[in-house]
């Protein structure tokens, strides 16, 4: 009988921690993808329903990641001291009834206000708990997980763009709306219970943890007492800081490839052809990018994957200079890369620099990221309109991805946080 127990507990330490993945990865893009990336898709609806601009309805950006921002430094407390699954379940349910009222908003300041009631929801199911959640429940193959829940993300995306953009045409926006509060309910609920922040919660050990280990990890799982002022100004906090806030900017350069394709004469075809190969390529680089950075470990994998991020931007100053499509196509595949940097690749780096203050740390780096991100586009977007040459904004990428680089080497090299 106690044979039979240990078995079955074998098997649910195995089975557990990537049901895991998977749940933390559903609640992410149910809860912040869906209405920070997929949102765009209800801008041009929501500016005719609310007799509106569309400089107005999207002040709902600088709201939701305000918002966002604002709850991200107290995930990491709220975690330790509340049940996560009672977390998760609060926000599933607080965000389906917020989507529900997007469906009946009238007014502008109804859009503003469940912008901010929906960025808290994102928060708590978002990126950085994925990340603390997953770093306590890996030993073993812990860049696999981190970008295997980013691959449950790029499914989701890939699925549901189309799909939204077909019932929006026939359902009309409102209908839309409905639609994903029921879905957000019937697939949130079910991750939302399965969610725990360690697997000593359940009884469980860390996936990949021996016997012999497993003093050491009951004692060690939860991140030591740390004054935040000492993990702020410590070396390994600027060093992951600044590498956040240069991959921020170079992977949301992407946004603007429509209208660089259109401003140099290659058409809007071609532009929506750069997003599509990006859509494309993802389904292989993604598990591509899972599987070197656990073999190699990220002090190997990540200069390599950052350099070949970087052939973006020489290839788009050919493409611009020789005006030749096929580069600028090509290209997408480096801007592809930059976004699995920009995801799994963050969580790898700051998990691997960061040590023992992973959890705080990371969580106060993304509320910085998180603001700066808001402003990414129009700051790319001023280099352009100031100098409008694209060359200079693609130099920029340049200059953005060799800084990461450096931050690569110092930080693996003379900063790594034991």
């Amino acid at each position: 009988m106690f044979i039979g127990k240990n078995i079955r507990e074998s098997k649910l330490a195995r089975i557990y921690p990537w049901l895991i993945v998977l749940a933390s990865g559903l609640l992410m893009s149910l809860l912040e993808y869906t209405y920070t990336l997929l949102f765009s898709l209800f801008l041009n609806p929501l500016v005719e329903s609310l007799n509106s601009r569309m400089s107005i309805v999207a002040l709902y950006y600088t709201l939701i990641s305000f918002s966002i921002s604002a709850m991200l430094p107290i995930i990491n407390r709220v975690i330790d001291r509340i049940s996560l699954s009672k977390i998760t379940l609060t926000a599933v349910i607080v965000g389906t009834i917020s989507i529900w009222l997007f469906s009946k908003i009238n007014r502008i300041w109804e859009l503003y206000f469940l912008a901010i009631v929906v960025g808290i929801c994102s928060a708590t199911c978002g990126t950085v708990v994925q990340g603390i959640v997953l770093n306590n429940w890996f030993t073993k193959r812990k860049n696999f997980a981190f970008t295997m829940g980013s691959f449950v993300s790029t499914i989701y995306l890939l699925i549901m763009t189309p799909l939204i953009t077909y019932l929006i045409n026939i359902c009309g926006w409102r209908q839309t709306m409905l639609i994903l509060a029921w879905m957000t309910l019937i697939l949130g609920v079910p991750c939302a219970l399965l969610m725990k922040a360690s697997p000593q919660m359940i009884g469980l050990k860390p996936y990949g943890i021996s016997d012999d280990e497993t003093g050491k990890t009951d004692k060690g799982y939860l991140a030591k007492k740390v004054n935040p002022k000492k993990i702020i100004f410590s070396r390994p906090f600027i060093i992951t800081l600044i590498f956040f806030i240069a991959i921020t900017f170079a992977s949301n350069m992407s946004q603007l490839f429509p209208t660089y394709a259109v401003k140099v004469g290659f058409g809007a075809t071609v532009g929506g052809l750069m997003e599509t190969i990006m859509t494309g390529v993802d389904i292989l680089i993604t598990p591509l990018f899972a599987i070197t950075t656990e073999k190699f470990g990220g002090k190997k994998a990540l200069p390599v994957w950052t350099f070949l991020g970087l052939c973006t931007f020489p290839l788009l100053i050919l493409a611009t200079n020789k005006h030749i499509e096929a580069f600028a196509l090509i290209s997408a595949i480096g801007a592809d890369i930059l976004t699995d940097i920009y995801g799994p690749g963050e969580q790898i780096f700051a998990k691997d620099i960061l040590g023992t203050n992973f959890a705080k740390g990371y969580s106060y780096i993304n509320s910085i990221t998180y603001l700066v991100g808001a402003f990414a586009v129009p700051a790319v977007s001023l280099v352009y309109e100031l100098s409008l040459n694209w060359n200079f904004v693609f130099m920029l990428g340049i200059g953005l991805l060799v800084l990461m680089l450096i931050m690569l080497a110092y930080g693996y090299c003379k900063v790594k946080n034991k």
